[in-house]
């Protein structure tokens, strides 16, 4: 009777570790924030740098640039594990509770799937940008720490997307 089967022990895992990596993804949902916040500080400045003293910063598009992408690849796992983006369930909605729980599978496996992707081909651009410490070109800043976002967000969304794929589908069968 006190036997679990490989679902509940899966379901139980997956709740622990979402318990365990919700804060982790949290933290950087907020350092994701203050990437969007410093976009606008750069641009502000930026523009009454030019108006003002006519003289801008030369490296603004850059930053800007680095900061988006920080911005978008830190919020990702947050946003994937608590299922916040943008969803159309016009179809879903319509489908019997039988189909609905084979798309969420499906949806999850094509996640995982795009994230094992993504993360093959990240790694050798990280590679290549550290081995050669390659610098963006007007701020000459170094690009390996900001590529290196990417492969941990690849690695942490796709944990994201297995957690929900387990758990959402978890709720739909009980």
């Amino acid at each position: 009777m006190g036997e679990r089967t490989f679902q509940e022990k899966l379901i139980v895992v997956c709740k622990n570790t979402e318990m365990f990596v919700t804060p982790i993804f949290f933290l950087l949902a907020i350092v994701a924030s203050l990437a969007s916040i410093m976009i606008i500080g750069l641009i502000g400045t930026s523009v009454t740098m030019r108006y003002l003293a006519y003289a801008p910063f030369r490296f603004t598009e850059e930053l800007v640039g680095l900061l988006m992408t920080t911005s978008f690849f830190l919020a990702l796992p947050m946003i994937t594990l608590k299922a916040k983006h943008v969803r159309v369930l016009i179809v879903l909605s319509c489908l019997p509770q039988r189909l609905k729980i084979w798309v969420h599978a499906a949806a999850s496996l094509f996640g995982c799937g795009f994230c094992l992707w993504f993360l093959y081909l990240s790694i050798p651009w990280l590679e290549f940008a550290f081995g050669r410490q390659i610098k963006t070109e007007v701020g000459r800043l170094l690009m390996y720490p900001w590529m290196a976002i990417l492969p941990t967000s690849m690695c942490l969304t796709f944990f994201a997307f297995f957690i929900r794929g387990i758990l959402s589908n978890a709720e739909q069968i009980k």
